[in-house]
C-alpha cells in the first residue's frame, strides 16, 4: 500500500508538471517546478507519516514493558515487605487488607479515568501518569533505606499507585486500538487482535522480567554453570524499590513517540456531564451481550482468582514450603511463563472463530488448576500447577480484552473498558480481604475449594446464559467475508 502511494504520489507531479501551460514565457516551467516541489513535499511528509505509523506500536510495546515490569517488582516486594520475617512479618489478613487498598481505589475512580481518557491527550496523560507512579515507589525506596518502614507507609503506598492505575488503564488499553488502525492505514496486516496479543505478550514479558529482579531481594541466587556459575544478589528492597520508580520514569519518555490520539469533544463540561458520560459507557455494556457477561466474568474472576493470586500463593509459599522472596519469584514468575507461553502461541493466529469458546475453557481449565492445590504436593508439582494455571491465564486475559476491544463503541471505547475493568477490580478487593480471612482461619490449602468452585459455576452461567460461547470473532467474519 506504500507503494501505492508513492506512485501516486509522483504521478500527481508528473501531471502537474506536464499539464500546466502559460502564454508568458517561463512561466509554465516556473509552475511545474513548484507542482514538482509540492509533490516531492507530499511525499516526504508521507514517508515520515509512515515512519512515525509505524514507530507507534514498538513505542506502545515499550510503554507497556516499562508499567508491568514495575508492576512485577511490585508484585514481588509488596508481599515481601508486608509478610517478611526480615521487614513488617505480618499475617494474612494484614497482606488482604494491603491488598484492598492497593485495588480499592480502581473501584473509586477507574469510570472517571475512562472519561478521562477519552477527553485527554492519551500521550500527554500516559507520560503524566508514568511520572506520578514513580514518585511512591521512590518514597517507599526512601523509608526501607531509613529503616523507617511501616504497615501504614505500605497502605498509603498501595492507595496512591491504585488511584494512579486507575488512570492508567483506560488511558493505556484504549490506545492501542488507535495504534492498530493508523498502522492497517499504511498496509500493515496487524489486527486488532494480534494487536492486543502482542500488548498481551509484552505485559507477561515484562511481569517476568520484574518478578525475576524481584526475587533477589532476600538470597543470593547462584546461577547454573551453563550460564557461567556467578551469584545475584542479595539486593537490598530499598534498591529495587529505586529500579522500580526508574523504570516507570522510562516509560513516559517511550510515550513520546506515541501519536496524539483522538479526543472526544463532549457538549458539556463538569461533573454532571462526566457522570452523563459514564452513564452512556453503563449503557453500551447493558444493551451489547457480549460487553455484559465479560464484565460479569471479570468481577467473578476479582472476586474468586485475585484472592487467591495475590493472598493464598503467596501465605502458601511462606507457611508450606517455608520459602521467602525467592519463592515468590519462582512461583510468580511461573504463572507468568505459562501466560506469556499461551500468548506467544495465539500470536500465530491472527483470526480465531471462537473466541468466546476458547476463554470460558481456559477459564475452566484455571479453576481446576486452583482446586488441585487442595493437596500437599512436592514443591515442583506446585510450581506446575502454577504453570497451568498460566497457560490458561494467559488465553482468557488476550480473549477477554480482544472480545471487548471489538465489541466496544469506538467513541466509548475508554468508557467501555474501564467499566470492564471495573468489573474485575470492584471484585478483586472484596476477594482479597474474604482469602485473608479465610487463609487465616482454615489455612490456605483447604480454602482451595472456594474460588475454584466459584468460577466453575460462573463459567457454567456463561455458557447457557450469555452469547460468549457461541460467539464468532469479527477479524474471522470479515476474512471469510472478503474470500
Amino acid at each position: 500500500m506504500s507503494d501505492k502511494m508513492d506512485d501516486f504520489i509522483d504521478e500527481m507531479a508528473e501531471d502537474a508538471a506536464e499539464d500546466i501551460s502559460s502564454p508568458v514565457s517561463g512561466v509554465s516551467e516556473a509552475i511545474g517546478a513548484g507542482a514538482s516541489l509540492l509533490a516531492t513535499a507530499n511525499h516526504w511528509r508521507a514517508r515520515q507519516l509512515r515512519r512515525g505509523v509505524k514507530i507507534e506500536l514498538p513505542a506502545y510495546l515499550m510503554v507497556q514493558l516499562s508499567w508491568f515490569m514495575a508492576f512485577g517488582l511490585q508484585m514481588v516486594l509488596f508481599p515481601y515487605l508486608i509478610t517478611g520475617r526480615e521487614h513488617l512479618h505480618m499475617d494474612g489478613l494484614a497482606l488482604g487488607l494491603a491488598n484492598m487498598a492497593l485495588s480499592a481505589p480502581s473501584v473509586i475512580f477507574l469510570l472517571i479515568g475512562g472519561v478521562v481518557a477519552e477527553r485527554a491527550d492519551g500521550k500527554r496523560l500516559l507520560i503524566i501518569l508514568h511520572l506520578l507512579a514513580a514518585t511512591p515507589a521512590l518514597f517507599l525506596a526512601v523509608a526501607v533505606a531509613r529503616g523507617e518502614l511501616s504497615y501504614p507507609a505500605m497502605i498509603i503506598y498501595g492507595l496512591t499507585i491504585g488511584t494512579v492505575g486507575a488512570f492508567m488503564m483506560p488511558a493505556r488499553d484504549s490506545i492501542v486500538n488507535e495504534v492498530v488502525e493508523r498502522r492497517m492505514r499504511v498496509g500493515s496486516g496487524v489486527t486488532l487482535q494480534l494487536g492486543v496479543t502482542l500488548a498481551t505478550m509484552a505485559q507477561f514479558l515484562a511481569q517476568i522480567g520484574g518478578l525475576v529482579v524481584g526475587g533477589y531481594a532476600d538470597k543470593r541466587t547462584q546461577m547454573p554453570d551453563w550460564l557461567g556459575g556467578f551469584g545475584i544478589g542479595p539486593i537490598p528492597a530499598e534498591q529495587l524499590l529505586a529500579i522500580q520508580g526508574i523504570i516507570l520514569a522510562l516509560g513516559a519518555g517511550f510515550a513520546l513517540w506515541l501519536g496524539r490520539g483522538r479526543q472526544i469533544v463532549t457538549g458539556g463540561k463538569g461533573i454532571k456531564s462526566a457522570l452523563g458520560d459514564i452513564a452512556d459507557g453503563f449503557h453500551a455494556v447493558r444493551s451489547d451481550g457480549k460487553l455484559w457477561a465479560m464484565t460479569a466474568l471479570m468481577f467473578g474472576v476479582g472476586i474468586f482468582v485475585i484472592g487467591a493470586f495475590l493472598v493464598v500463593l503467596p501465605i502458601v509459599n511462606r507457611d508450606v514450603y517455608g520459602f521467602g522472596s525467592d519463592g515468590i519469584r519462582d512461583m510468580f514468575v511461573t504463572f507468568w511463563m505459562g501466560a506469556f507461553v499461551s500468548s506467544v502461541v495465539l500470536s500465530i493466529f491472527k483470526r480465531i472463530k471462537r473466541q468466546g469458546r476458547l476463554l470460558l475453557i481456559a477459564q475452566l481449565l484455571a479453576s481446576i488448576s486452583i482446586l488441585a492445590m487442595m493437596w500437599q504436593v512436592p514443591h515442583y508439582v506446585f510450581l506446575g500447577i502454577v504453570f497451568i494455571w498460566g497457560l490458561a491465564a494467559g488465553i482468557s486475559i488476550a480473549m477477554s480484552r480482544s472480545i471487548v476491544q471489538d465489541a466496544a463503541p469506538k467513541e466509548k471505547l475508554a468508557r467501555v473498558l474501564s467499566i470492564y475493568q471495573l468489573g474485575f477490580m470492584a471484585g478483586a478487593p472484596f476477594g482479597a480481604a474474604i482469602m485473608g480471612a479465610l487463609v487465616d482461619l482454615f489455612g490456605p490449602q483447604k480454602i482451595a475449594i472456594v474460588p475454584a468452585g466459584g468460577m466453575i459455576a460462573l463459567i457454567v452461567w456463561m455458557v447457557f446464559f450469555t452469547p460468549v460461547w457461541n460467539m464468532k470473532g469479527s477479524a474471522w467474519l470479515e476474512h471469510q467475508e472478503r474470500n
